[in-house]
């Protein structure tokens, strides 16, 4: 897709970037709604789910990653990264790209690249095969358990109004990352919290993405893809633990 001639859109509202206090960005993945969020408490800090799939584009992970590291960069108060599957790359890629900006990051169920990924077929689906059925399959495929009805039906309409041209773009866009070589290079606090039932990303994308992260702690927990739905209860204990232990330091 060609966007060199359509305007950027933020992708953080105004009121979001100019809060006083630390906050929490939530990245889903690629053609998830940012809902699968809605059972995720950060106490004492500001939650934002970042739709980063509406838009103009481009959905590459470097581009969306360049818009959000752009609005971080206005920020003075601390900044707490959640990124799941294709929008842990982007969160990953965000604090590379503006350190300061990025307090801390907790990634779930990605890896440093592609190549052992469970569902390399997706693109060519999207392309020729993109049905309802097909789409179902694919959120289906992103749990271990049964999500809620309700947040099924979310999931559902969300991903048939995308654009099927923007979820290609943003599927073949990761499959060309890989930040085997760039990781190490991240300062900031890192969670690797990630769904050990995944059958898409194994447990030993989370152990590779986490070794080669300085300093990282790798959390595995009951659930699949998305263990925030998963497993909201676990998640969000990992989550507490982890932001309490870490962002303390970094209070204004």
């Amino acid at each position: 897709m060609n966007h060199a001639d359509r305007p950027d859109e933020p992708l953080i509202a105004p009121h979001v970037v100019q809060h006083p206090g630390p906050i929490v960005l939530a990245l889903a993945g690629g053609g998830c709604s940012p809902r699968i969020y809605g059972q995720v408490a950060a106490p004492g800090r500001a939650l934002h789910e970042v739709d980063w799939m509406r838009g103009v584009g481009p959905f590459t992970p470097p581009a969306v990653a360049r818009r959000l590291a752009g609005a971080l960069s206005q920020r003075t108060a601390p900044t707490v990264l959640l990124g799941h599957s294709l929008g842990g790359v982007i969160a990953l890629l965000a604090a590379l790209a503006r350190p300061s900006a990025v307090q801390a990051l907790v990634i779930s169920n990605t890896g440093p690249h592609t190549r052992d990924h469970g569902d390399n077929s997706l693109p060519e689906r999207i392309r020729h095969q993109w049905t309802p059925q097909t789409r179902r399959a694919f959120l289906q495929a992103c749990f271990a358990h049964e999500p809620p009805a309700a947040l099924m039906r979310e999931l559902e309409r969300y991903l048939g109004e995308l654009p099927a041209e923007a979820l290609l773009e943003a599927v073949e866009g990761l499959r060309r990352i890989d930040l085997s070589h760039g990781l190490g290079a991240l300062r900031c606090p890192v969670l690797v919290a990630h769904g050990e039932l995944d059958r898409r990303r194994g447990v030993a994308d989370a152990q590779r993405l986490a070794e080669l992260i300085p300093g990282a702690e790798l959390v595995l927990l009951p659930g699949g893809h998305t263990p925030m739905v998963d497993c909201a209860g676990a998640y969000n204990e990992a989550l507490d633990t982890f932001l309490a232990r870490h962002l303390r330091a970094t209070q204004p």
